[in-house]
């Protein structure tokens, strides 16, 4: 990881990461806030409820005691008889104005029941009112055809209380239905719903609403909770309003989350937003710290790559930090000295190699000028026959052709690093005409050379130099050929794919020695060959890199070797590898 990335990391991570901790517990505690502002208003809502329902319950009670009051009826109660009572209590179901009106028998027989100002039936709601005048505190709650009431009860008394006797029981009671709901909807600043007997008993929603919110309560645990009703988020409460002996009823109470859900919104766009605030500020700032310091150690370390590549004219950083102008001094004083060592071996080199390569060519010249001049000698006999003369005449010309190699091959090392005159060719040709040569040299005699093509097998390339590096292969094969076992066989296999370019060079020969497979490619490693200067490799390794390619050993054994060429056929191309050719 590069310097600047590791001063980043720490400059940008921990001020990023404090302000992001920092937000996030801002808003934590904000949410934190909103939703117990939520808690907070419930319990508001349900403290006013309590307040209307501790008013109405004082209103029912006030209402049953002035009714039970009155002389009339007490009166009509001492008649004892169901049918005139029944006939004489409407207008007192009038005169009270409540939703509900009953009158029962001492025994608490119901004898009169009004809903609405209106006589109803007792046969099926006798039995329940009954029920809620053993205990009415215990059970204020009463349904009657299907409506639930809250309902008040009040004994009418014979004379004083103290020591009367009981005429019988008046019943009054308030119907909890939608009017109520909207009432206490809009008391409590949300929506409400009467709940009881697993279905809802009347509410301030639609009525398509209120089967959702039945569903919803139905699979309720009974734990406030968040519901959707009507694409309207709300939070919802269950108040119980009834005792345990009672007829269970519950008000649902659904406060809209709506604005704590769009403030909880608005705070996360403003924590959002104030953290990519910071992190570009940040960032910022930790970019410019981070290049101020790191820039002079850049510099200098593209100073050191160009020194390690051989450029050593590069300047240094002069500015930064004490510390990098010293190791800037420091650098400067080594690549002087690598300037210096590398001169110096350099010129070492230059003259081993000079020494090395006039041993080796003046070997060889000596060999073939003391191979002509003593068959030059012995031309001179007047006693030799003809097919002697013919015989040291070859000999001659075999010392004559390996001097012209020699020069020819000192000539091409000497030219290496030449500009390339390149132009698109056919290598099938080059190989043609490296074979065409080959076959006139006097060490390709009896080797049996054969060429092989799969494909056109073009290629931009110095022509001159290809044909020769493809003559200097052959010709160390068929050299190698003449020391295997029969048949002596050289096959050169050209073959191409998309981008590249292959020559196989394959011999019959015993195979490459082991001890110099390493630096088959270094100049002047000749394998104890009796002619050449070992520099036919080195050649035609130099000409392949030259134009992009390569050229390695890729088998060698008795019987097999193969040397490979690889040629891009355009400028540029990749050089990729082929499969082995037998």
């Amino acid at each position: 990881m590069r310097m600047r990335s590791l001063l980043l990391l720490p400059l940008l991570l921990i001020p990023v990461a404090l302000t992001t901790a920092s937000l996030l517990v801002v808003r934590s505690h904000s949410e934190d806030e909103l939703r117990q502002g939520l808690v907070d208003d419930v319990l508001h809502s349900s403290s006013t409820f309590r307040n209307l329902e501790k008013n109405r319950r004082e209103l029912l009670d006030r209402d049953a005691i002035l009714l039970a009051d009155q002389p009339s009826l007490k009166a009509l109660m001492t008649t004892r008889d169901p049918l005139t009572i029944e006939n004489a209590a409407g207008r007192y179901a009038s005169l009270g104005g409540s939703d509900l009106f009953a009158l029962a028998s001492p025994g608490g027989v119901m004898v009169a029941l009004f809903e609405d100002g209106r006589g109803a039936d007792l046969s099926d709601s006798s039995a329940a009112l009954s029920d809620v005048l053993r205990n009415v505190a215990a059970s204020p709650y009463v349904s009657i055809h299907g409506r639930l009431y809250e309902i008040a009860a009040q004994p009418i008394y014979f004379g004083p209380k103290q020591n009367a006797s009981v005429l019988g029981y008046l019943i009054v009671g308030s119907a909890i239905d939608r009017s109520l709901a909207q009432e206490v909807a809009q008391s409590v600043s949300g929506q409400v719903a009467f709940y009881s007997r697993q279905s809802i008993v009347s509410s301030s929603l639609s009525a398509q609403d209120e089967g959702a919110l039945a569903k919803l309560v139905a699979a309720d645990s009974g734990k406030p909770t968040q519901v959707t009703v009507g694409g309207e988020p709300y939070r919802l409460d269950r108040i119980r309003l009834s005792g345990a002996d009672s007829i269970p009823v519950e008000m649902i109470l659904l406060k809209s989350m709506r604005p704590m859900l769009a403030e909880e919104a608005r705070l996360n766009q403003i924590v959002v937003a104030i953290g990519v605030i910071a992190f570009v500020v940040g960032g910022l700032l930790a970019i410019g710290v981070a290049r101020l310091l790191t820039s002079p150690l850049e510099e200098l370390e593209s100073s050191v790559r160009a020194v390690g590549g051989g450029d050593y004219e590069t300047a240094l950083p002069g500015a930064g930090a004490a510390e990098v102008r010293s190791l800037s001094h420091a650098v400067d004083t080594m690549r002087r000295q690598i300037r210096k060592a590398q001169n110096d071996l350099v010129e070492a080199e230059r003259l081993a190699t000079i020494g090395k390569m006039a041993s080796s060519v003046s070997h060889d010249v000596r060999h073939y000028l003391a191979s002509v001049y003593a068959n030059a000698e012995f031309l001179t006999s007047p006693e030799l026959t003809q097919e002697d003369k013919l015989d040291l005449f070859r000999d001659i010309q075999l010392s004559v052709q390996g001097t012209t190699d020699l020069i020819d091959s000192l000539l091409v090392f000497g030219r290496n690093g030449a500009a390339l005159n390149k132009s698109y060719e056919s290598v099938a040709f080059l190989a043609e005409r490296a074979i065409s040569m080959l076959r006139s040299h006097p060490e390709t005699a009896g080797v049996e050379i054969t060429f092989t093509s799969h494909g056109g097998c073009e290629t931009l390339a110095d022509t001159k130099k290809i044909e020769r590096v493809i003559y200097n292969l052959a010709l160390n094969a068929c050299q190698a050929a003449q020391k295997g076992p029969c048949p002596k066989v050289v096959q050169i296999v050209a073959s191409e794919t998309e981008d590249s370019v292959a020559i196989d060079v394959i011999d019959s020969g015993a195979g490459v020695a082991p001890e110099i497979r390493d630096s088959l490619f270094e100049p002047f490693i000749s394998a104890n060959k009796e002619n050449g200067v070992g520099i036919g490799l080195t050649i035609a390794s130099t000409i392949a890199v030259e134009h992009g390619g390569w050229v390695r050993l890729e088998e060698t054994g008795p019987g097999r070797t193969v040397f490979r060429l690889m040629l891009p056929r355009a400028a540029g191309a990749p050089v990729l590898p082929l499969a082995k050719h037998s």
